[in-house]
């Protein structure tokens, strides 16, 4: 055995016959016996099966080897008295692991899963370099990225959500004739929406060349059309399209001349603008 244990059960000073650190009176082999018990369990680290307990056996900063789990323990606290004193251990690691089942601080490979906290958006649970740069739990199932203390994008099942007008930014590479500056194009939300709006792309690319993107539809659905009008067989652009009722009121912008295709049907309660400097033609 590996704690140390009165074989003889010879009653030590304090009346207690269990097993403990403190060798009793008793015969030359009794004594050497119970000396021995305290030797192995040192160098065992009074390696057993569960925690410890009884007031002699448990001190606190003890450390010991559950058998039953082979995790190595210390025990941070001690509660009761006498034979009924336990020991609270806290667990240091797997003696069967390498370095005891521990990250080390160089890095390594996880095996399990990490958890952590949810943070927030002034002190992120995963920051990178400095306390307000990192990732936190922004909601149920969202992923929140933070910048300078404030959360500029997140993630969830919906996809990616870009915060307060920021762009999605294109940058260019680096070079001599850009005296290594770095230009981008970016592309953000208006400062105003009246709903959500989403624009679906199309997916493939255009038959010929000269297509633009324009809507097809009121949900966003974009497709390639040619700019500025139809076309005829083949790619020939000759033709140019407009609807026959307006629906919608209209001001033709100012300094500018309008034209379209009649007949024109406006509809009732509609109007169409058309300023001292402008001109609308209907042909």
């Amino acid at each position: 055995m590996t704690r140390p244990v009165d074989t003889t059960s010879v009653t030590d000073s304090n009346g207690d016959v269990s097993n403990t650190y403190n060798t009793a009176n008793g015969t030359g082999l009794a004594v050497r016996n119970k000396i021995n018990d305290i030797f192995t369990a040192l160098r065992t680290l009074s390696a057993d099966t569960g925690d410890p307990s009884g007031a002699k056996n448990v001190v606190a900063f003890q450390p010991h080897i559950d058998t039953s789990t082979n995790e190595l323990k210390i025990c941070t606290a001690v509660t009761g008295t006498g034979v009924s004193a336990t020991g609270t251990f806290t667990v240091i690691g797997d003696i069967t692991q390498t370095n005891l089942g521990l990250l080390p601080k160089a890095g390594g490979t996880l095996t399990g899963v990490l958890t952590g906290i949810a943070g927030t958006k002034t002190a992120p649970s995963l920051n990178f370099g400095d306390a307000g740069t990192g990732l936190y739990k922004k909601a149920t199932n969202q992923l929140g990225l933070v910048a300078n203390q404030a959360e500029i994008a997140f993630l969830d099942q919906d996809g990616l959500t870009i915060n307060n007008q920021k762009e999605i930014r294109f940058s260019e590479p680096t070079s001599a004739a850009t005296n290594n500056a770095v230009q981008y194009v970016g592309i953000k939300a208006p400062s105003a929406l009246d709903a959500n709006l989403t624009l679906t792309l199309p997916n493939s690319n255009p038959a010929v060349a000269g297509y633009a993107l324009i809507s097809t539809d009121t949900s966003g659905t974009l497709s390639w059309g040619v700019a500025g009008g139809a076309t005829g067989g083949g790619s020939n652009q000759v033709f140019w399209e407009n609807d026959q009722t307006i629906t919608t009121s209209y001001a033709i912008t100012n300094n500018k001349n309008a034209g379209s295709f009649g007949p024109i049907t406006i509809s009732s309660g509609v109007e169409v603008t058309v300023g001292s400097g402008e001109t609308w033609t209907v042909v």
